[in-house]
């Protein structure tokens, strides 16, 4: 019988040979099936702002210093030029602010968000209507506007007499306008009277020039709506009034028209950042596809900036009329002195025969021949015949 000790040393002889047999190795791993995936092109989808499209729901905004806006002072042109207006008449002469105001730099630029604005706030009875009839657009209304004005003549007791001391007072005007509902670009731009366009809310935009050939947005002094009376009580804007609503993300919305049946467009462009002169041809427009009578169309159109000339250069098509009020044609729209209501402007063909040309020049309209003159009760350069102009 073997003993303890023999016992114990096989037992442990045992527990050793058992700890050197290696564990059975483990199966070797199965390869999932082989399976061809095509390839598939994810497209990049644009990013969409919340509330609208790409582009056209982009926000408002602006890069333009309100702050130093540089001053038109002299900017009129024979030809077609950014940042000037082509006039049809380079001769000034009449009334305008009497002072210069403290948002003047004295460096040739002004500060907008200091300006005066004239007091009060007075409501009008307006009347205005457009409509359209066949190929053209038809506008009848009395130029005062849907919304209230300041009170004058400008008060002595107004901050804004110490600048500007307006005697006009606002009068009810008749106004009957035809124009082309599709309009055309002309072979060539054209001249710009002193009045240049009729807005939404009734009233007439004149051209950037007070009656002195000066920057009337930067000299003058108008009300909280950017508007002001000339001598034939006239209600008028120079630049695009703060009163007009531009609600729309994206493009501005059409804000009125010019002469030439074009839309005027507020401040922003196709991405909704607003424009300046660099933005904009010479005549202060450009085309790309626009909402009109309720259609997309690519077509011209103009647009307001805070730039001189702030809304129209020159006539990108052919204008229908160059004035509505009688010796508004150029320079003397805000003369106290000029020409009272009741008197008829030149024909557009006699002042279209002078655009460009100095007082005594030859012209001629058709087989008529005479000379550049200013006719007797209005402002603005035409052809008169020979032996004066008809009755």
């Amino acid at each position: 019988m073997p003993s303890r000790k023999s016992l114990c040393v096989f037992l442990t002889i045992c527990l050793l040979l058992a700890a050197c047999v290696a564990a059975p190795a483990p199966p070797p791993p199965v390869e999932p099936p082989s399976v061809d995936i095509p390839d598939v092109e994810i497209p990049t989808l644009p990013v969409v702002p919340l509330g609208g499209q790409p582009d056209q729901a982009a926000a408002h905004t602006s890069d333009v210093d309100l702050t130093r806006l540089q001053v038109g002072d002299g900017n009129y042109s024979t030809s077609p030029q950014v940042g000037y207006v082509y006039v049809c008449q380079t001769q000034f002469g009449g009334g305008g602010a009497t002072g210069t105001g403290n948002w003047m730099n004295g460096d040739g630029t002004w500060d907008a968000t200091k300006k005066a604005v004239v007091d009060g706030s007075v409501t009008w009875p307006h009347s205005f209507t457009i409509s359209l009839q066949g190929d053209q657009r038809v506008f009848t209304g009395n130029d005062l506007p849907n919304h209230p004005t300041g009170v004058f003549p400008i008060s002595v007791d107004d901050d804004a007499y110490a600048v500007d001391r307006n005697p006009n007072s606002i009068r009810e005007q008749s106004i009957t306008l035809t124009l082309p509902a599709n309009p055309t670009v002309a072979s060539q731009p054209s001249c710009v009277g002193g009045e240049l366009g009729i807005m939404l809310s009734g009233v007439v935009m004149f051209n950037a020039f007070d009656a002195e050939g000066r920057d009337a947005g930067a000299h003058e002094v108008q009300d909280s709506c950017d508007g002001h009376p000339q001598s034939s009580g006239f209600y008028h804007y120079h630049t695009l009034s703060n009163c007009f609503e531009d609600n729309s993300a994206g493009h501005s919305a059409l804000m009125g028209y010019a002469f030439d049946g074009f839309g005027i467009y507020g401040y922003y462009g196709e991405d909704g950042k607003e424009l300046t002169n660099a933005d904009l041809d010479e005549c202060h427009g450009h085309t790309h596809v626009v909402e009109w009578d309720g259609q997309q169309v690519e077509m011209y159109h103009y647009h307001a900036t805070h730039e001189f000339p702030y809304t129209v250069g020159c006539f990108k098509g052919t204008p229908s009329v160059r004035a509505l009020s009688a010796g508004e044609g150029q320079g003397g729209q805000d003369d106290p002195g000029g020409q009272q209501g009741g008197a008829s402007a030149p024909p557009l063909e006699a002042i279209n025969a002078c655009a460009g040309q100095s007082q005594g020049a030859a012209c001629s309209v058709g087989p008529i021949t005479g000379t550049c003159q200013i006719p007797p009760n209005t402002t603005i350069l035409a052809c008169v015949p020979a032996g004066g102009p008809p009755p």
